[in-house]
């Protein structure tokens, strides 16, 4: 136990934890520290500081603890640096009443080696075992676990205990129900693994647990989706004129004077789908989709940034022979928006109103539309 606290010994103990030895146990020879580097960082540089600092120093070198080296032998007060043997290293921990980096490893280890016995669905349990049993072994000889913590800590035992729970979950639910059940947090699993709107390559999973999902089931689930866990419901937002049979019943959606939703779930349902529009419009933001939907011109609008399922199943669905064009950002955005459309769509997309280098940048700048029908400006 210390009686009186030492910072040059702290900061001994925190410099020897980033060292390779400290790291990983794995050491052939002695670890030098640069002394006058050590006082600066213990803030003992000077005066009764310095004099305090250097007598825990010779206290600590009795202890066999360290040694001190003179940079002139033939001057007992000329110390110049600290060798410290990593085989001292339990004794400089004890001395400062601290947890070892060899304890630290182990307690890391152990961390993983517990959650191998969590409760797993039968189709991961092999694979969960196997993932858990590489960072047990990773962490007992200090390689790294990233993006877990190096050190056992809070952290890693909540989130260790959430992906089994997340490998288990059933059905289709918005990302903040999921995350209220899980974690008793509604934004919990947005702060582990961010969601951007679903979309074509806004669909991946990052943050913490894409890697770790992925990893575990060797890349077969990748993103919360793949578990059909949603930042948004899937649909897609529509104006116009169009009708949808399901059951057998044509559905005339263009009776609606205001936009409407159609979800994921009824476009796979539906039968045949068919418009009297000659034209497929995609607007970028959904307050410029508005104020065109007011106009009830008869064009075909669709509300889309990047295109979810939604939106994407519909555009598969609608005749190939219609003129499709979207309506977006002049900015680089909202061009690659457009390169995206036509890439996950099939669809040849022109761009409507958008030039290269027009400021501001928003469509939004156009105004109301002055004109009630195409081209609207």
């Amino acid at each position: 136990m210390k009686t009186v606290p030492s910072p040059v010994l702290e900061v001994l103990a925190r410099a020897y934890r980033t060292r390779l030895a400290g790291l990983t146990g794995e050491a052939s020879q002695d670890v030098f520290f640069n002394l006058e580097k050590l006082l600066r960082e213990a803030n003992a540089t000077e005066g009764d500081a310095r004099e305090l600092a250097m007598g825990q120093l010779l206290e600590a070198e009795r202890a066999k603890i360290l040694k001190l080296e003179l940079l002139d032998k033939r001057d007992s007060s000329s110390w110049h640096k600290i060798r410290f043997s990593p085989a001292n290293e339990s004794r400089l921990y004890d001395h400062l009443n601290d947890i070892s980096p060899t304890q630290l490893r182990a307690d890391l280890a152990q961390q993983f080696a517990d959650a191998a016995s969590d409760e797993i669905p039968d189709g991961w349990r092999a694979a969960w075992q196997a993932w858990c049993e590489k960072k047990r072994l990773a962490a007992a000889v200090g390689r790294t676990v990233e993006p877990f913590d190096r050190y056992p800590s809070k952290e890693n035992t909540k989130l260790l205990g959430l992906l089994p729970k997340l490998l288990a979950w059933n059905g289709e639910s918005l990302v903040r129900f999921v995350s209220c059940n899980l974690c008793g947090d509604s934004k919990e699993l947005e702060s582990l693994a961010p969601l951007e709107k679903e979309g074509a390559y806004a669909d991946k999973l990052r943050g913490k647990l894409g890697r770790w999902l992925e990893e575990i089931t060797g890349g077969k689930i990748c993103t919360l989706n793949d578990l059909e866990i949603l930042p948004n419901p899937r649909f897609a937002l529509v104006h116009g004129p169009l009708r949808l049979r399901l059951g057998g019943v044509w559905l005339d959606l263009g009776l609606l004077h205001g936009s409407f939703r159609i979800s994921l779930q009824d476009l796979n349902r539906a039968e045949a789908i068919e418009t009297a529009a000659c034209r497929c419009l995609t607007v970028e933001n959904e307050t410029s989709f508005h104020e065109l939907a007011k106009l009830s011109c008869g064009e075909l609008l669709i509300q889309t940034s990047y295109p979810g399922s939604g939106t994407l199943k519909l555009l598969e669905l609608l005749p190939a022979k219609l003129e499709y064009w979207h309506f977006g950002d002049s900015d680089e955005a909202g061009f690659q928006i457009l390169e995206v459309l036509r890439k996950m769509s099939g669809r040849d997309f022109r761009p409507l109103h958008m030039e290269e280098g027009r400021v501001p940048f928003e469509q939004e700048s156009l105004g109301r539309p002055p004109l009630k029908v195409w081209p609207f400006y």
